[in-house]
């Protein structure tokens, strides 16, 4: 359980790699949306790459959840029982 916790909070991290990291190569995913978010207004092609680009990066999260979803339950119910 707190795996999974603690990758979702990786995966989505946002404000200290916009902090620390200046050259946009290095840009985590859900960064790089934003920065393509930001220009879908000069650029209109750009709001389907959002969209793709948001699908596609909540597919290892799916993925982890589905593979971990038995200790996560129970995990969670052995902290309960408690």
């Amino acid at each position: 359980t707190v795996f999974l916790f603690q990758f979702v909070a990786i995966w989505n991290n946002f404000f200290l790699p916009l902090i620390m990291l200046r050259d946009e190569v290095l840009f985590p995913v859900t960064l790089g949306l934003y920065s393509w978010n930001s220009q879908v207004n000069q650029i209109p092609e750009l709001r389907g790459y959002v969209l793709i680009g948001a699908l596609l990066s909540i597919i290892p999260l799916i993925i982890t959840f589905l593979l971990l979803q038995r200790f996560w339950r129970n995990g969670l119910g052995t902290g309960s029982v408690k």
